[in-house]
């Protein structure tokens, strides 16, 4: 799977949040502490919640859960950069290499099981 092109560099200096859109090299400078009051109350809880929320993505159940109150305890910790481990990745290069190693009616089960879950793509016609 490709990875998705980069659309906005994003840096935090200080108060100041800095955006630059990628294909004009438009930079833009927004100052948090120029916004209203009330609208930097309200980001408290929002960011909170993104960050709580960015913290079990792609977790489910009590993994999720553990992901959320591990982050939890690290900013309760002063830690703003907690990591949670996910679980281990497997790429398709190291699925296809594992077909490889299989008795050949064995392989094609598996290429074709592959195929239809979307994991592997149909080969070329020759």
């Amino acid at each position: 799977m490709a990875k998705k092109a980069k659309k906005l560099s994003k840096e935090i200096v200080g108060n100041v949040v800095k955006i630059t859109e990628v294909v004009t090299g438009k930079a833009m400078e927004f100052d948090f502490t120029k916004l209203p009051k009330e609208i930097q109350a309200k980001f408290g809880p929002f960011g909170l919640g993104h960050k709580l929320g960015d913290a079990a993505a792609g977790d489910s159940g009590q993994d999720a859960v553990d992901s959320i109150t591990k982050t939890w305890d690290g900013l309760m910790a002063g830690n703003w950069a907690v990591r949670v481990a996910k679980g281990e990745s497997v790429s398709v290069s190291a699925i296809a290499s594992g077909i490889e190693k299989l008795p050949p009616k064995e392989a094609e089960a598996a290429k074709a099981l592959l195929i239809k879950l979307g994991i592997l793509k149909v080969p070329a016609a020759k």
